[in-house]
């Protein structure tokens, strides 16, 4: 992602009022937070009430945090927010796991499977996010048609023609659709095309993308937060 569109993204967080900025901001970051607190075996639950606190975090903070790539990543700042609160519900005895409970028990959080550590953790679910900002960026761009023929052929697997069928496009259309609006995802993502799986990668980062019921639980519960604000 460029550099300017985050940075000119979170300049406009300074401005409370700004609620498309917010809007913007929110629907970006909040799968980042919530796939980083699933990751470290929070339960979803947990994870949502994680999502909350760490949009309030920054909502309370933006006019003292102001972008500046000369004092490092805003990646590694929220990284940090974001790893502060999964600690913070970790140390709750309500949220520790007795047994094997798992979700049943609303504030479950276990110890992360692997040897895979928070920082590490958290370039993965950052990176996930990244390419789904790409994948946003070429949707947006294309026609619904066309981009659906794409997603049908590219991440579904399915036929051109199986895919006309469904978009109403013919053939070859589908398949010139898929072409171009892949060699422009490629182009995008120039720094991810290494050992040619960006597919793949992009891919992996949409089986991961918190579902539709999560969604509407988080922003829910989001929006009263902040309504409050």
């Amino acid at each position: 992602m460029a550099t300017s569109t985050r940075a000119t993204l979170l300049e406009r967080l300074r401005d409370g009022a700004n609620a498309l900025a917010w809007e913007e901001f929110f629907g970006h970051y909040w799968p980042l937070v919530y796939g980083f607190a699933r990751r470290r075996g929070c339960s979803e639950h947990t994870a949502e009430e994680i999502v909350q606190d760490v949009m309030l975090a920054v909502f309370q903070h933006r006019d003292v945090y102001q972008y500046d790539p000369g004092r490092g990543r805003f990646r590694d700042w929220l990284g940090t927010v974001v790893r502060n609160k999964v600690a913070e519900h970790r140390r709750k005895p309500a949220n520790r796991l007795h047994g094997a409970g798992g979700d049943s028990e609303r504030g479950a959080v276990e110890e992360p499977a692997g040897e895979e550590d928070a920082d590490e953790a958290w370039e993965a679910i950052f990176e996930q996010g990244l390419l789904l900002a790409l994948l946003d960026v070429v949707r947006r761009e294309s026609s619904a048609r066309a981009y659906l023929a794409f997603e049908l052929v590219t991440f579904e697997g399915l036929s051109g023609k199986e895919a006309g069928r469904l978009t109403g496009l013919s053939r070859n259309a589908v398949y010139k659709a898929s072409r171009r609006i892949l060699d422009r995802l490629v182009d995008l993502g120039a720094p991810y095309r290494e050992e040619g799986r960006l597919v793949d990668r992009i891919k992996q980062a949409l089986e991961a993308r918190p579902s539709a019921a999560v969604r509407r639980s988080v922003t829910t519960r989001v929006q009263q937060t902040m309504g409050g604000r």
